[in-house]
């Protein structure tokens, strides 16, 4: 390597560290909360409106439990009423037409959910802090945009291990079809 005067010694590039990061956080910009953050004074003519960003983790198996946990009571009562409407959640998922009834029965029970979504928000973002009620706050002010953004980096956070362990489980399954034969 060719030395140059004032060349710092910098090391080298961990790409498994960069990998690991970048499935284990997420920055996510709300351009629907930059309203709010608006400059003041004479910084409004130099610098433009930024949108807020917060940061989101991978949760881990604790994590899980510690939402399963305080959420319980709510879980239970969520799975009796979702094997009453599955019918009616396959349907609509096949693009037939439901009564006003039914999709207000299945809106019922995504108002049922948040607060399990809240909590999950709660735990997965770390920067900045955020109490339960300033996720419901935050998640009542987004628009629709920023909403579904953030909710689809949540759900790729969160699916990505289990369509891991899925892809471990089929591997196993395998590795035994072939010891037994």
């Amino acid at each position: 390597m060719v030395r140059v005067r004032g060349q710092l010694d910098a090391p080298l590039l961990d790409v498994g560290a960069v990998t690991e990061d970048y499935w284990e956080r997420k920055e996510i910009l709300l351009p629907s909360l930059s309203r709010l953050y608006k400059p003041k004074g004479w910084k409004r003519f130099f610098y433009k409106t930024q949108a807020p960003k917060i940061v989101i983790k991978r949760l881990t198996q604790s994590d899980w439990q510690e939402i399963e946990d305080k959420n319980f009571a709510l879980r239970a009562e969520i799975n009796e009423e979702s094997i009453k409407l599955t019918p009616l959640i396959n349907q609509y998922a096949a693009g037939k037409e439901l009564s006003e009834s039914d999709l207000q029965k299945i809106n019922t029970l995504g108002i049922k959910m948040r607060p399990i979504t809240y909590t999950m928000l709660q735990t997965i973002i770390i920067e900045p802090i955020m109490s339960y009620e300033q996720v419901a706050m935050m998640m009542e002010i987004l628009d629709d945009f920023d909403c579904d953004t953030l909710l689809s980096y949540v759900s790729m956070m969160t699916s990505e291990k289990a369509s891991v362990m899925k892809r471990v489980y089929e591997k196993r399954i395998k590795e035994a079809e072939m010891i037994s034969q």
